[in-house]
C-alpha cells in the first residue's frame, strides 16, 4: 500500500513539476513527498528524478517508469468506471478543455442543462488558449482547432465557420466601405495572432479564380479575438475572424462585413478524448452533449 502512494505522489510531482504543488494537492507536506519518492527509488533501484533547487526532471529510467505507472493508474481507473457503467448511471468528475472563446460563450452557458440531466457528474472546466498535454494533465474531453496535433486522440470534428472581414458602421462611414482587394489595402487593418501556431493569421482573399494575400501593414496585431472585436467595435479599422466569433455583433448591426463571398478560408473544431480500452460513460455523455450544443447552435450555421 505505501509503494501505491509513493506511485501516486511520483506521478503528482511529475504533472505539478513542482514537491511543494504536488504536496499541497496530496494533502501531505512536501517533506512527505520527498521521502515518498525516495522509497520508491529505493524499492526500483533507480534514480527517477533529477532534482536541483530550482527545477526538477526526470531520468530516462523515470519517463519510463512514469508512463507504466499512467498506463496503469488509467487501467485501474477504467476498470472502476466499467464496473460504475454497469448501472448506467453517469458518475464522478469529467475534466473538461476549452479555448476561452468556446469555453465562456457556448461551454459553460450550457452546464446547468448537463448537470441537470447528470446529477452525480461534476465537471473541472479547463480554459486555456493553449494545446494541453491531454495525458499528462488527465484531460477526459476538450474542443480544439481541427486538425489536431496529436494523432493519438480520438477526434470528431463538430463544427465549421468561415472567416468574415468587419469593421464598425461608424468605421465604413468615416472611411468608405472597400469593394475590391486594391482598396482594402487602403484601410487600417487588425490582425490576429493565432494561439495554437503563434503567427499572424494571413488574409486569404478570392481573386477570380485565384486566392491572393491580402497586402498592407497591420496597425494592430493582438493575440485575443475578444480584444480584436473590441477594437473593432471601436472604429479602429478592419479584421480578420470566424464568423462565429462576430454573430451577435453582426445581428446587432454594431459590426458589418465587407467583400462579402471574397473572403477565403474556415475554421473547424473538434470534439477530442483520449484513446482506452473503455471509456467511461461520463466522459461519453459529455462529448455527446458538446456535439449537440455546438452542433445546434445558430452561430455556426452556414449562412
Amino acid at each position: 500500500m505505501e509503494n501505491v502512494r509513493g506511485i501516486n505522489t511520483f506521478i503528482r510531482i511529475v504533472q505539478t513539476g513542482n514537491f511543494s504543488r504536488a504536496a499541497r494537492e496530496l494533502g501531505i507536506t512536501p517533506q512527505a513527498a520527498s521521502i515518498h519518492v525516495k522509497l520508491i527509488e529505493d524499492w526500483v533501484g533507480v534514480r527517477l528524478l533529477n532534482r536541483s533547487t530550482r527545477k526538477i526532471s526526470l531520468t530516462e529510467e523515470g519517463a519510463s517508469f512514469y508512463r507504466t505507472c499512467v498506463g496503469a493508474f488509467r487501467s485501474i481507473d477504467d476498470e472502476i468506471e466499467r464496473m460504475r457503467d454497469a448501472s448506467e448511471e453517469a458518475f464522478g468528475t469529467v475534466k473538461l478543455a476549452a479555448p476561452v472563446g468556446m469555453a465562456s460563450r457556448f461551454i459553460a452557458p450550457a452546464l446547468g442543462r448537463f448537470l441537470e440531466n447528470y446529477p452525480r457528474v461534476s465537471v473541472d472546466l479547463i480554459v486555456q488558449n493553449r494545446i494541453p498535454d491531454v495525458v499528462a494533465e488527465g484531460i477526459d474531453v476538450g474542443v480544439l482547432p481541427h486538425p489536431l496535433p496529436d494523432t493519438t486522440l480520438i477526434a470528431r470534428r463538430v463544427v465549421t465557420s468561415p472567416f468574415v472581414l468587419c469593421a464598425s458602421p461608424a468605421y465604413l462611414q468615416r472611411h468608405g466601405r472597400p469593394m475590391t482587394i486594391e482598396e482594402l489595402a487602403r484601410h487600417r487593418r487588425l490582425d490576429i495572432r493565432s494561439w495554437v501556431t503563434n503567427a499572424v493569421r494571413p488574409w486569404r482573399l478570392r481573386s477570380g479564380h485565384e486566392v491572393v494575400t491580402g497586402q498592407g501593414r497591420a496597425c494592430l496585431v493582438t493575440n485575443d479575438g475578444d480584444s480584436l472585436i473590441e477594437a473593432m467595435l471601436s472604429g479602429a479599422g478592419i479584421g480578420l475572424l470566424t464568423r462565429y466569433r462576430v454573430s451577435p455583433y453582426l445581428r446587432s448591426g454594431r459590426l458589418e462585413t465587407v467583400l462579402d463571398g471574397q473572403v477565403d478560408g474556415e475554421l473547424s473544431y473538434s470534439i477530442y478524448m483520449q484513446q482506452r480500452n473503455q471509456i467511461p460513460r461520463k466522459i461519453r455523455v459529455m462529448a455527446d452533449f458538446l456535439y449537440h450544443v455546438l452542433s445546434l447552435h445558430p452561430d455556426f450555421r452556414q449562412e
